[in-house]
């Protein structure tokens, strides 16, 4: 006979009083759009801790106390599955919070500058390569704004951000013929990598997974075709063959909310033995410090400060009262196949579903807290998922921030 030998307790860097207002705020919104599921996650940007971490559906791990039976089995067959951690186990196109990987490579590899101008007067038209002379043949490309009848004009890449404006970063991203080099599919997926889509974040919970980041040897392989301009474009907005875990997302934000640091982020604070003597401590594990000057990477924050912060910023839902926040909205297309229809789930005007997006950071000048909510299926991401995570920064910094507790505690 073995005797039995304590083993270690852990202590985590979730706060349980944030926990419980993400998971609320979450679950109301959720409810509200009849979403299957949603994830949303708080880390420190400065050091990597995960202050808070929800993935609905749920469960109660209290019914595996005893034995696995039909609670189980209704779990495993819950066309939800509650039993996956969303925010490191779904896979999810990032839509337009992926910009600001673009943003900052176009900056960093001196393709544009902070006052680089390019115009969106309408939809573009790539031409067709084996038929350039026939624009019949050529591929549209719209923003978001265009079925509005809007227009957003000349704009930098700052306002381009705010506005979310798609053009811009189609022709950042894969320039136009005889008019404007942009980054092509190797400094695309170059900094797709370095702000570390493409690898697992090294997070301290088994179940993460990741996904290859798009190359034009990739796609050769995949679907014996060559990458196109096209292919470019999506990528910049993060749509195409760009996929996600909401932790990525949230460590890209991370990145930008600290100047450039890459953190792995981490759940456990420290561990302590049957007498509470500290087995092991929470160390900040940094993967890598992104090539961007402090200049570049300011104008790619200012952009997400714009967001919140202007009449014309697509997140202005986000704001806090006394706090400036810095966010990023994001409505992500993807395609749900129905085989009896042989195409995606449409509605009735022929779009396609979207993912609801929203990451932030604050306060901007000394960032403590970054949020990523995603909402799968959830519509608009400043509908949906800004406003949750407004819910979430404003709790904190009312109620749990630091700062907000040593003001409370002045006599």
């Amino acid at each position: 006979m073995v005797e039995p030998v304590p083993g270690w307790n852990l202590h985590l860097n979730i706060d349980l009083r944030l926990q419980q207002v993400m998971r609320d705020a979450l679950q109301e919104m959720m409810d509200e759009v009849d979403a299957p599921w949603g994830v949303t996650v708080a880390m420190n940007p400065q050091n990597g801790a995960v202050l808070g971490m929800v993935s609905l559906p749920s469960y109660d791990n209290n019914i595996f106390a005893e034995r696995i039976g039909e609670d189980y089995l209704k779990l495993e067959q819950d066309e939800r599955r509650p039993l996956i951690n969303y925010a490191i186990g779904g896979l999810y196109p990032p839509g337009s919070v992926f910009k600001m990987v673009t943003a900052a490579a176009g900056l960093a590899e001196g393709i544009i500058t902070p006052n680089t101008t390019i115009v969106d007067s309408g939809p573009i038209y790539l031409p067709n390569r084996y038929f350039p002379d026939d624009m019949s043949q050529a591929q549209e490309f719209v923003s978001w704004n265009h079925k509005y009848g809007i227009v957003h004009g000349p704009m930098n890449v700052v306002r381009a951000l705010a506005l979310s404006n798609d053009i811009y970063f189609y022709i950042l991203g894969g320039g136009f013929p005889n008019q404007f080099q942009g980054l092509g599919p190797q400094l695309l997926s170059k900094w797709t990598e370095l702000f570390g889509f493409g690898e697992t974040t090294g997070v301290d919970l088994p179940g993460e997974v990741t996904s290859i980041v798009p190359t034009d040897q990739w796609k050769r392989r995949l679907f014996a075709e060559p990458w196109t301009t096209g292919d470019s474009y999506n990528m910049a907005i993060g749509q195409g063959y760009v996929l996600s875990t909401p932790m990525q997302v949230l460590v890209e934000t991370a990145a930008i909310a600290n100047g450039g640091t890459i953190y792995v982020p981490k759940i456990v604070h420290h561990m302590t033995d049957a007498e509470g003597g500290v087995q092991k401590d929470f160390e900040p594990e940094i993967k890598r410090t992104l090539p961007i000057s402090a200049e570049d990477m300011e104008v790619v924050r200012r952009g997400m400060w714009e967001v919140v912060n202007t009449d014309y910023g697509t997140g202005r839902v986000a704001r806090v009262p006394g706090v400036e926040v810095a966010g990023k909205t994001g409505t992500a297309e993807f395609c749900e196949y129905i085989p009896e229809k042989r195409d995606c789930r449409r509605d009735e005007k022929g779009f396609l579903p979207f993912h609801a997006w929203f990451s932030a950071f604050a306060p901007y000048d000394n960032p403590e807290i970054a949020i990523v909510t995603f909402v799968y299926d959830g519509g608009e991401g400043s509908a949906v998922a800004a406003p949750v995570t407004q819910k979430i920064l404003e709790a904190y910094f009312t109620e749990i921030s630091p700062r907000t507790q040593g003001a409370i505690a002045q006599p």
